[in-house]
């Protein structure tokens, strides 16, 4: 008898996390496991806890208490640079680019390889997202979609494996749009592994299987979108608001 296909392992792992301000509570031990080459949303309304979760599992800050793990391995007190080195990187809400480097630059001042293979792997990423014409054109010049995808190609150049995305459809035309959700496709099928929060819903809702959901802090709901969407109260704390 074939044995049943055994539930791949998180490849990103969150474990009762908390982290205070003060005698505010802004993430209240919050667990959920992510399994890799998949897609899954972070969604709730503002002051939810959406980006503190998503600065402490990058190590911008530390949690209070809980652990995180990627592939297994704790990196709850480890810091931004040593978790980005160890194959988690993000994007922001607002741009980190160097406005005065051309966009092939950018991706260089970021890339872990000698200064050839840089190069490289710069117009590797740039090509990918479709900005090869303007490799040479500063960042400051570039439109705001332009600047959006220079920022999803800065986060593709060292390779991560786990991508955590910070609203990256937020002002973003359709086309953009279109063009964004077709390079996260492309790379889930190549094994990568997404977490994102946004509030464009129409968009998270196809394009992710699963959404986990936060409200004041505490994890509200985690699901596939159509229970989501069904969910009351997801209905009452977001969608009702």
């Amino acid at each position: 008898m074939t044995e049943p296909d055994r539930p791949a392992d998180p490849i990103l792992s969150v474990n009762a996390v908390t982290r205070r301000f003060g005698g505010v509570i802004a993430v209240n031990g919050i667990s959920f496991g992510i399994a890799p080459g998949t897609v899954t949303g972070l969604i709730g309304p503002n002051g939810s806890g959406k980006s503190t979760l998503f600065r402490l599992i990058s190590g911008e800050i530390p949690a209070d208490s809980g652990d995180i793990r990627l592939r297994g391995a704790s990196i709850t007190h480890k810091s931004a640079s040593v978790i980005n080195r160890l194959g988690l990187s993000r994007t922001f809400q607002l741009s980190r680019l160097y406005p005065q480097m051309t966009a092939l630059e950018n991706l260089v001042a970021v890339t872990r390889t000698p200064e050839r293979e840089a190069s490289d792997r710069a117009r590797d990423s740039l090509a990918f997202v479709g900005l090869s014409p303007v490799a040479d054109e500063f960042a400051a010049n570039l439109s705001y979609g332009q600047q959006k995808l220079l920022e999803f190609a800065r986060v593709l150049v060292n390779d991560p494996d786990v991508i955590l995305l910070d609203e990256p459809f937020a002002g973003v035309n359709p086309v953009m749009e279109e063009r964004l959700c077709t390079h996260i496709r492309a790379l889930r099928e190549r094994g990568k592994t997404f977490l994102i929060t946004d509030h464009e819903i129409k968009l998270i809702m196809a394009l992710c299987s699963r959404l986990i959901v936060l409200d004041h802090g505490e994890l509200l709901a985690d699901g596939d979108p159509a229970a989501i969407r069904a969910d009351p109260r997801v209905i009452d704390a977001y969608f009702g608001t």
